[in-house]
């Protein structure tokens, strides 16, 4: 099979195919494939005896860099979905791009791939000529080709591949959809929101922690200045070691924060490929049983058993979109007992804050070196609340769209 592709030419024109249609095909755990539908074999230009029981690469572009695979592999082999794009060569030599979703089956794996048209393809085809142009092709290569991707996808906004894909497939089935003239998916747009929120939560975290480390230094200062003050200082050094302590405790408490944070957004995104996975694959279920109504020849592939599995496929997904939903609520609840926490050590902070402030008006010798460390104490306490409320806002928000997807996408045909 490597002779066969090494004789493919390669030519610089697209095969043509129709944004309306769904490839699927099904590959053991080594990637040789099973099944498959017309629209991949019509597409490839290869016939049914030169695809089944074939390596599934024998489709491969040499435009795609080896990274993306290591990726791809990497997570089916752990068992979890994947997306990726990728660009494949036809048996005579020319190319179609695909939005590919793998998921994990029972003895193998099943892909199900849409034509993609998003500004997100094209910029990703650019990264991939990149990757081709920069990193060794070879084994060794692979494995650095998908650091520098994910380097490079954290450059264009994305936290982790998780949330790549996430974005990657819900553009796609939009992009499809306005090309179809179809409505905006409800269940896509209440998720993009809830990206948005979760995304909000992040960066909301961030600046409270920017905004802590900005004032570490408040306690250490107002204890040179309770020293300066001597007997008169006492009162200082209290608020000092008070602030140390509260202090000490937001810092313990902001790394878990700041986690639960991430958390919320890494469960979203999560959710969000299953509903969409589960959306793409309920398409192909339904265009391949308008296949066998039309009795198109597969070739000897038994056509009712693959239509159960893709049927299986489509119900897993659809619960595990259910269930991602659930998890989000339960993420969510939990993010936000640790912002009861911060809320709770916010009060604390507030009263040191008054404390301070009473004190350095009573102050004479250096009372402008306080009342800098109390405005510094005060900018942080400040950070701090109108944080946790922009946060647990977001919290909310994220909480009654999670419900109302539940709703929506348990109410979807099976």
């Amino acid at each position: 099979m490597t002779g066969i592709r090494a004789r493919v030419p390669i030519v610089d024109n697209e095969v043509p195919f129709a944004f309306e249609e769904l490839f699927f095909s099904r590959t053991d755990q080594r990637g040789v494939i099973l099944a498959g539908n017309s629209v991949f074999q019509r597409v490839s230009l290869y016939g049914w005896s030169e695809l089944i029981r074939r390596p599934h690469n024998i489709i491969r572009h040499p435009d795609m860099p080896k990274g993306v695979f290591w990726l791809l592999w990497d997570m089916i082999k752990r068992g979890e979905p994947v997306g990726a794009y990728v660009k494949n060569r036809a048996k005579d030599g020319r190319y179609y791009w695909v939005f590919a979703v793998v998921t994990p089956i029972e003895g193998g794996y099943l892909s199900v791939r849409l034509k993609p048209s998003s500004p997100l393809s094209a910029a990703i085809a650019e990264e991939y000529a990149s990757l081709i142009a920069t990193v060794s092709d070879n084994k060794a290569g692979a494995r650095i080709g998908a650091e520098v991707l994910l380097q490079r996808l954290a450059v264009l906004g994305f936290e982790d591949y998780a949330s790549f894909m996430a974005a990657a497939l819900s553009q796609e089935i939009m992009a499809r959809n306005r090309h179809l003239g179809c409505h905006p998916d409800a269940v896509i747009t209440y998720f993009g929101e809830l990206v948005a929120a979760a995304r909000s939560l992040l960066h909301q975290a961030g600046l409270i922690f920017a905004a802590y480390a900005r004032s570490e230094h408040v306690p250490v200062n107002l204890r040179v200045q309770a020293a300066h003050l001597g007997q008169s200082g006492a009162v200082i050094d209290t608020i000092s070691s008070n602030y140390s302590l509260i202090s000490s405790e937001i810092r313990s408490n902001m790394d878990r924060f700041i986690a639960s944070a991430a958390g919320v957004l890494r469960t979203i995104n999560n959710g969000f490929f299953f509903v969409c996975t589960a959306t793409i694959q309920r398409e192909a279920a339904e265009q391949f049983s308008r296949e066998i109504a039309l009795s198109v020849d597969l070739e000897g592939q038994d056509q009712h058993e693959e239509m159960r599995l893709l049927d299986d496929q489509r119900i897993a997904y659809r619960q595990k979109a259910i269930d991602g939903l659930t998890a989000i609520n339960d993420r969510v609840s939990s993010f936000r007992q640790d912002c009861a926490e911060m809320r709770r050590l916010a009060a604390g902070l507030e009263v040191t804050r008054i404390m301070g402030k009473v004190e350095s008006a009573r102050q004479t010798v250096i009372r402008s070196g306080l009342s800098e460390l109390i405005a510094d104490l005060e900018t942080f306490q400040a950070a701090l609340t109108d944080g946790l409320k922009e946060i647990d806002s977001n919290n909310q928000h994220i909480q009654t769209n999670a419900r109302r997807l539940v709703e929506i996408v348990g109410q979807q045909s099976g």
